[in-house]
């Protein structure tokens, strides 16, 4: 196929030609993200990562006999072109699907999608709040529901009651998570104390002082990964001691000393966890495809849960046997007769029931040690019970 190319940094487009099965040449898929702008430092490399997913497919052969035109676009970190953008997908590139979801604006088009008929197959799962009360959504990993949940419960695992959540002024979907940490802090008896932090300012004197007068144990960072690392810095110069808590994470940490001792969990099983096959394929093909994110800070827990999203696009093609002129709900047909699917172990098992929100309440921790990511318990992820989730998911409506 020939190369995808990223225009002007605004859009990055597959080649043309058949659309959504029209005559059955190729199958239109769409991705969206924050590929450029506020979010990149984390974000930055998910079009390219779906691009090379893509690709990879292509050269094996496609999916069924059928490859894929991969439309990813980069809506720069912007609501409306956000917005606009998903229209453009669905109205001019006709695409099947959206594979592949690391907008942080999905509140701004899920209504619309869900109109449409067409299903959105993975993406960043613990920012999202659809893939958590959308039955259109179809979830890799873990939800925000439950990783609000998790993160109080890894506090409480570490021997800690007092929890800093400093939550982006740069999103809406940032504040969407306060109430549910908070509410998770009440269930599991962490007392959190919430913030507001914005990526440009210029320092974090005050959210730094704040959480020391509050005696806070450890805190996270609810941004970009840059603006993580500097607010983390900022306080160690002020004195906090507080463990910095993870959920999104860059190669770069292991560098800076005062990320020693860092412990988080991931949705998915963790990016460097090599020991798991399925995870060296996802090095493999990310090193050959697109090498220039595999050795950039931008390759880690976000441009996995791409590679998941299509992994799980790949299985649902399968299992519904998409094959000529597929539709949109030949894809949900196939996503429903998932049973149990772990994608090798990239995930949690996996079941989606028509109708209802996916359902995926488990998690992978992680930790820095000695200026090394580990996962202490390998690639088993470890599962919040549904009545534990239940309280959290009716604060959300779902």
């Amino acid at each position: 196929m020939a190369a995808l190319v990223v225009a002007a940094g605004v859009t990055a487009c597959g080649p043309g030609g058949s659309g959504g099965g029209a005559d059955g040449a190729a199958w239109n898929i769409g991705a969206i993200g924050d590929c450029t702008g506020t979010f990149a430092q984390g974000l930055g490399g998910t079009c390219k990562t779906m691009q090379a997913w893509a690709q990879s497919v292509n050269d094996a052969g496609g999916i069924n006999g059928h490859k894929i035109n991969m439309i990813a676009k980069d809506d720069g970190g912007n609501a409306t072109t956000s917005s606009t953008m998903v229209r453009e997908l669905v109205e001019k590139e006709h695409v099947i699907a959206i594979v592949g979801d690391s907008s942080n604006f999905t509140g701004t088009w899920a209504s619309y999608v869900d109109s449409k008929g067409i299903p959105v197959v993975g993406g960043l799962p613990s920012g999202v709040s659809q893939f958590a009360t959308d039955p259109n959504f179809y979830s890799v990993g873990t939800n925000l529901v439950a990783m609000s949940y998790a993160t109080t419960q890894e506090v409480v695992n570490h021997g800690y009651n007092k929890f800093g959540f400093l939550y982006c002024a740069e999103a809406p979907a940032c504040a969407q998570a306060v109430p549910l940490a908070e509410a998770a802090g009440k269930l599991t008896g962490v007392n959190v104390l919430s913030q507001k932090v914005a990526g440009t300012a210029p320092d974090f004197t005050a959210q730094c002082l704040a959480m020391n007068s509050a005696g806070v144990q450890a805190f996270e960072v609810g941004s970009s990964v840059d603006t993580t690392i500097r607010v983390l810095d900022a306080c160690r110069a002020q004195g906090v001691q507080a463990r910095l808590y993870g959920n999104e994470f860059s190669t770069e940490w292991v560098k800076d000393k005062n990320a020693e001792g860092m412990f988080g969990a991931v949705v998915v099983a963790p990016w460097f966890y090599t020991q798991l096959p399925a995870i060296q394929q996802y090095h493999d093909m990310l090193k050959k495809y697109a090498p220039e994110v595999y050795n950039s800070p931008q390759f880690g827990p976000n441009t996995t849960l791409m590679w998941d999203a299509g992994k799980l696009f790949e299985a649902a093609a399968k299992a519904g046997n998409l094959g000529a002129n597929a539709k949109p709900d030949d894809i949900k047909r196939g996503l429903y007769a998932l049973k149990g699917e772990t994608l090798d172990g990239l995930t949690a098992p996996l079941t989606y029931t028509k109708g209802k929100p996916s359902v995926n309440s488990c998690y992978f921790p992680i930790e820095i040690q000695k200026g090394e990511y580990v996962a202490p318990n390998g690639p088993k992820p470890t599962c919040i019970p549904e009545d534990k989730i239940t309280p959290l998911l009716n604060s959300l409506g779902g």
